[in-house]
């Protein structure tokens, strides 16, 4: 009983691990790259040296915690496609109060920073719910447009208001003070990382610890028996993109204040849409979402690094991630799962003879 309980996440897991290296190895093959030496590129790109360690947990922080709130739309049946848009307004909030107030101590100007950062994104989560449970509106296409919102606000005022005059005509904010900038610790672990653990720990203890969780479990699983049992869905949905966006506001916030120390266009690289790949591929969990994301960091960490010493192409990295997704969502299709659990009862049944 014990072994079948885990055969079919086993399965998946196989589905899924196998169906991404097959398709990567097609990826590096048709690149005309060699798969040992890329593959050798890579694992040393991101975990080769205490310096690669440290890029690799930088590139997952605002993946993991931005995927850590959509993890928890999920739960609630939600589709959060907000992320960038919540990041931008997060990094803005952060690099306004790091600019504003540059005299105080880094022990006030660093959480507060993070703080309004958080709330920025939380206001920009809240708008997406308040529309979907006032007005109907699709989350998905109102997050969606959030982020477009977002992106050009930020690209209006990088290019004037805050446009620093020494940046050889670049749209860039002015760099943070080096008080409102995060500490490494011991070199090696980034505060944004340490921050990420938190997070995580949080969200776990929020969807399985708590009346909130089970009441955003409820919904996403049946919502007529949630309003049976008296829940507001109302409440519920602000309440879950409010969590989202102030998740993804604060990886906005620690990748401006750990990583880039100024605000641009194109701040995030897509982090928003990667960070709903590995919320899908951690199946909406807390502790999934944040092994995924740390994966997910060292292969972009790595295949960085490889584009210099192995000549291995960026496209690589979304290739795997899109494949790995892929998979995932295959090897949880219920057709493959009375497969798995058909093979198996065969398997015992000739065993047994």
């Amino acid at each position: 009983m014990t072994v079948e309980r885990f055969i079919p996440a086993l399965t998946r897991g196989a589905v899924a691990l196998i169906g991404t290296l097959a398709v990567g190895l097609v990826a590096v093959l048709a690149a005309g790259l060699d798969p040992v030496t890329t593959l050798q590129a890579i694992i040393d790109g991101a975990l080769g040296s205490p310096y690669a360690i440290r890029q690799s947990l930088t590139e997952a922080v605002p993946v993991t915690l931005t995927a850590l709130g959509v993890a928890v739309a999920f739960r609630a049946g939600l589709f959060n496609l907000g992320g960038d848009g919540q990041i931008y307004i997060g990094a803005l909030g952060a690099v306004g109060v790091s600019l504003l107030f540059p005299e105080l101590a880094p022990i006030l100007l660093i959480p507060f920073a993070l703080v309004v950062g958080m709330f920025g994104g939380l206001v920009w989560g809240c708008l997406a719910g308040v529309l979907r449970a006032k007005l109907r509106l699709s989350e998905i296409i109102t997050t969606i447009m959030l982020n477009f919102i977002a992106f050009w606000i930020i690209s209006y005022l990088v290019h004037g208001p805050l446009k620093d005059p020494g940046g050889s005509g670049y749209p860039l904010t002015r760099e943070i003070p080096e008080a409102a900038q995060l500490p490494v610790f011991g070199d090696l672990i980034p505060s944004g990382a340490v921050l990420m653990l938190v997070a995580a720990f949080c969200v776990w203890l929020l969807l399985e610890r708590t009346p909130t969780g089970i009441k955003i479990k409820g919904t996403g699983s049946s919502a007529s028996a949630s309003r049976f049992a008296g829940v507001s869905m109302s409440r519920v949905t602000i309440l879950v993109m409010a969590i989202a966006g102030a998740l993804a506001g604060l990886g906005g916030a620690v990748s401006l204040q750990g990583d880039q120390y100024k605000l641009g266009d194109f701040f995030s690289p897509g982090w928003g849409f990667d960070a709903v790949a590995v919320a899908l591929i951690g199946r909406g969990t807390a502790t999934g979402t944040l092994i995924t994301g740390i994966a997910v960091g060292a292969l972009r960490s790595g295949i960085q690094s490889a584009q210099g010493t192995a000549e291995v192409p960026s496209s690589i990295a979304q290739i795997l991630l899109a494949a790995a997704v892929l998979f995932v969502i295959v090897g949880n299709a219920e057709g493959a799962g009375q497969l798995v659990r058909r093979s198996w009862a065969r398997t015992r049944g000739l065993a047994s003879e």
